[in-house]
């Protein structure tokens, strides 16, 4: 049984924010839910295809790396969100809750920066205007990452080893790592569910 839109907002606006860290290096991302034509969806972004970018074509949210003139995590998730794709959060969106902290680091006790994860329900989405940071922005329906069926292994090769993790693909776009964490959560959250092998382990 997958959540109505108006169930997974009662659920999450009864979530509680995570406790502040106190590690340095900061980023932040914005995920929007709008109730659309086959129910609950979520925005998400293909990133443009750049050497030296760790992100480089991966599908994710909006979002970055906090500037020293960021106001708070919050600020950040909606200066990215405006300059990424175009869309205002103040004006479009309603703040719904915190997920818990993302470390992009391979260690728990040593992490190497920490994203702070923001769920908006859209309330009407305007035409986006895309920087060159993201090649393309897709709505995923909740009810596909809900379904077992469409999550699989992923195998990839990192100095020397190869690791996996699970992961989505949808529309041939490939949705894993960091990003799937944080889907992992609000799914645990909305339905119960109570999947972690998102994150990477050896094959």
């Amino acid at each position: 049984m997958f959540p109505s839109f108006q169930q997974m907002i009662e659920v999450l606006g009864k979530v509680s924010p995570p406790a502040v860290s106190v590690v340095s290096k900061r980023a932040a991302v914005a995920i929007g839910l709008r109730d659309g034509p086959s129910g609950p969806e979520m925005l998400m972004i293909q990133r443009a295809v750049k050497e030296g970018d760790p992100w480089s074509g991966h599908m994710g949210f909006p979002g970055g790396r906090k500037d020293p003139g960021d106001p708070s995590d919050l600020g950040c998730a909606k200066r990215e969100t405006w300059e990424e794709v175009g869309l205002d959060l103040d004006a479009h969106g309603e703040l719904i809750c915190q997920l818990s902290d993302v470390n992009t680091g391979w260690r728990a006790d040593r992490p190497e920066m920490l994203v702070a994860p923001f769920v908006f329900v859209i309330n009407h989405c305007p035409d986006l205007a895309l920087n060159h940071e993201v090649d393309d922005t897709v709505w995923i329906p909740i009810y596909f990452l809900m379904d077992d069926i469409n999550r699989a292994r992923h195998q990839w090769e990192w100095r020397g080893e190869t690791l996996e993790s699970d992961a989505f693909t949808f529309d041939q776009r490939l949705i894993w790592g960091l990003s799937l964490m944080m889907i992992d959560e609000l799914l645990e959250l909305v339905g119960g569910r109570h999947n972690r092998a998102a994150h990477v382990t050896r094959a």
